[in-house]
């Protein structure tokens, strides 16, 4: 018999749920996840009025989510100039709902066109994103790629703070966060063959 707590479905509490005061993230894993996730989407409005979702590569500076990004070159830099309004959400991708963790920042977007920050910045971002580069050519060559004239850094100066730990709002909360558990899901619709050329 598993120890693991027993989901619990209670059609009331799901529907009445309130995310910031019933299942926060606890403080550990917040502070795993949110330093350590991989997983980064931001949100802004474009000019048409459009909300406008991205994936981004993402890392944590002074406390606060620094992401990379093109001036003239990609729209979201220009929109954010002209509407800083920015929401950035930090989550794992656990398919299992006891493992389901995220963490929404809202606030505002300040644009960064500094060398010294961006080198920084642009360096920590192929330390984690850019792991299979091994000797110091191959990371100088993706720096370059990285560190060019038009880069600018897009901080989050955070208002508001949101997180939720979708286990618990099954009375199932699993200590800890997880990454990888989307290999479990499209495992049950390939053929073994595709699933081990996949993870190869």
């Amino acid at each position: 018999m598993s120890d693991k707590p027993q989901v619990t479905f209670d059609p009331i509490k799901l529907e009445q749920l309130r995310v910031a005061q019933d299942y926060p993230l606890e403080t550990d894993e917040f502070d795993l996840l949110y330093h350590h996730s991989a997983y980064c989407n931001m949100g802004h409005v474009n000019r048409r009025g459009y909300p406008v979702v991205t994936p981004m590569f993402y890392v944590i500076k002074d406390d606060n989510v620094m992401m990379s990004s093109i001036k003239n070159f990609r729209h979201k830099v220009g929109c954010l100039q002209e509407n800083p309004k920015i929401t950035v959400s930090i989550h794992n991708d656990g398919t299992n709902v006891r493992h389901q963790k995220a963490i929404m920042v809202m606030g505002q977007a300040v644009i960064h066109d500094e060398d010294t920050l961006m080198r920084d910045i642009h360096w920590k971002i192929i330390d984690k994103y850019f792991f299979e580069l091994t000797t110091d050519e191959e990371r100088e060559v993706a720096f370059e790629a990285v560190h060019t004239p038009l880069r600018c850094i897009i901080e989050v100066k955070p208002e508001k703070i949101l997180t939720w730990d979708l286990g618990k709002m099954l009375d199932a909360h699993d200590e800890g966060v997880w990454y990888g558990e989307s290999q479990k899901l499209i495992a049950k619709f390939m053929s073994p063959e595709a699933l081990k050329s996949s993870v190869e």
